[in-house]
């Protein structure tokens, strides 16, 4: 564990480094009125992430909502609550970079531990619509200039020292106090290919994998399916 620690907080200390020498950021902004459909699906997201709530605290594990899945959640939540500025642009980039934890969950789905009725439909839903869904519908309305040039690396260096910072000084102090094991801190999944002794140090090694190549391919995907709709309307009108 102490290797692992060591091994990322040096990644992370060294990228970082150089990603905050690159990155850069839009000064100006698209002025929009708020679109019905973002408003429809800022409370559509509150209510799917409100029951998820709701199950975790009926089932006492309310420390899961630090999963990288809810914390995506939340993310959307305030971008679609959110008006074009820089931070939230930040986030934006950011969390392209974070959500292909939620395309992980829909290729492996561990609903193993769902019993309630409609818990693991909520589940379904919640990362559906945070993969598929809210992030394509943002760069949309936003505007393509909402995401970094495809030659930019900062954001997903961004992305990767959130990620490290999560799960090696919270979710893993908490996963040792709790002996909860917060998104496999403790033991890998059943479903992980990787399982065995050295499964963390995988994970480290993959998931920066991860969080470089397929952030990017995300990022590059949705870009180019925004790219092949007919522009919203930014001023003057209401779009949806």
């Amino acid at each position: 564990m102490v290797l692992e620690t060591l091994l990322a907080t040096v990644l992370m200390v060294g990228f970082g480094a150089y990603a905050f020498r690159k990155y850069s950021l839009p000064r100006h902004f698209p002025v929009m009125e708020e679109p019905r459909l973002k408003r429809f699906l800022l409370v559509l997201l509150c209510l799917v992430f409100g029951v998820e709530i709701g199950y975790k605290l009926c089932s006492r594990s309310a420390l899961y909502l630090l999963n990288p899945c809810h914390v995506t959640t939340m993310f959307q939540i305030y971008l679609l609550a959110s008006k074009p500025s820089q931070l939230s642009f930040s986030i934006l980039r950011v969390m392209m970079h974070y959500v292909y934890g939620a395309a992980i969950a829909i290729l492996f789905p561990d609903t193993l531990a769902r019993f309630f009725p409609g818990e693991v439909l909520n589940y379904w839903l919640q990362h559906l619509l945070i993969f598929f869904v809210v992030p394509p519908y943002l760069v949309y309305i936003w505007g393509p200039q909402c995401l970094e040039p495809f030659r930019e690396w900062s954001w997903n260096v961004f992305a990767g020292i959130f990620f490290g910072i999560q799960h090696l000084y919270v979710m893993t102090p908490l996963a040792l106090i709790t002996h909860v094991n917060l998104n496999y801190v403790m033991c890998p999944a059943y479903v992980d290919p990787f399982r065995g002794p050295y499964y963390r140090t995988y994970a480290v090694i993959h998931q920066a994998l991860c969080l470089l190549i397929l952030g990017k391919l995300y990022t590059f995907l949705v870009k180019l399916f925004v790219g092949l709709l007919p522009s919203p309307h930014m001023s003057g009108k209401k779009s949806s």
